[in-house]
């Protein structure tokens, strides 16, 4: 592939590369799902897992949630030889089922997909969450096929807010991170999207964003167009560069 602004494939736009997606409260409304999957696991084993707790872990890597559950289950007097993979996965499971029953995509993600698709343009997903979620969640909604890579959170060793994944689903896509937009719904993935480089759209769904300098904001997907994206990554291009933590030019 050649990676220049002025010799692209005809059908794609001349700047973006790719988008990356998020997954939990991005692409599927899952968020709640997780805040009240978190709370039944760590109230039924008998200790306190407050609603503002479980949203200060939105968008964190299984690492952080997981092992924020298991400390205060440990707290309590609860079984001291739990891991945090083990109660992080425990809790993905209860997702899982409710996703399967009840899950959806987010408003305007499927037409931005097609768009996006339409344009010549790849998709990947960096997500924190196991695999058997990502999978479940884009059967759900109809979109397994529409994703050219997955990137989830076992496979990287620093999640998010750290880069790793979204630099990998760069490597991946044989693409630039500073060419890539990211679609985010939390501020711990919105800061994953800036250090890697990439143009930051955020979409708060559960958990309040603030203002960022060179981020987008948007209320929803609905209405975006890949057009809005081209011209945002141009804008974004002509910025001065961060430090390019992969070594490869714009």
């Amino acid at each position: 592939m050649t990676h220049s602004a002025d010799t692209t494939d005809a059908n794609r736009p001349r700047a973006l590369e790719a988008v990356l997606w998020d997954f939990d409260g991005t692409l599927v409304n899952t968020e709640p799902m997780w805040f009240d999957a978190e709370t039944e696991y760590v109230t039924g084993h008998g200790a306190p897992w407050p609603p503002e707790e479980a949203r200060g872990y939105a968008g964190a890597a299984w690492t952080t949630s997981g092992g924020a559950m298991r400390d205060r289950l440990v707290e309590y007097g609860v079984d001291p030889s739990l891991t945090a993979w083990g109660v992080y996965d425990e809790v993905t499971g209860i997702v899982v089922r409710r996703l399967r029953a009840s899950g959806g995509p987010m408003p305007g993600v499927l037409e931005l997909l097609e768009r996006v698709r339409a344009a010549g343009v790849p998709n990947a997903v960096v997500s924190a969450s196991q695999a058997r979620l990502v999978e479940a969640g884009l059967e759900v909604i109809g979109a397994a096929d529409a994703f050219d890579a997955l990137v989830t959170g076992p496979m990287i060793d620093h999640g998010k807010p750290d880069p790793d994944g979204y630099l990998l689903a760069a490597r991946m896509l044989d693409v630039r991170p500073h060419r890539c937009v990211v679609i985010e719904d939390s501020p711990t993935g919105c800061e994953s999207g800036r250090r890697a480089g990439a143009l930051v759209v955020g979409v708060p769904s559960v958990v309040p964003l603030p203002p960022a300098p060179g981020q987008l904001r948007r209320t929803t997907l609905e209405g975006l167009t890949v057009e809005e994206l081209e011209r945002a990554v141009h804008e974004h291009l002509a910025e001065p560069a961060p430090v390019d933590v992969t070594g490869r030019a714009r």
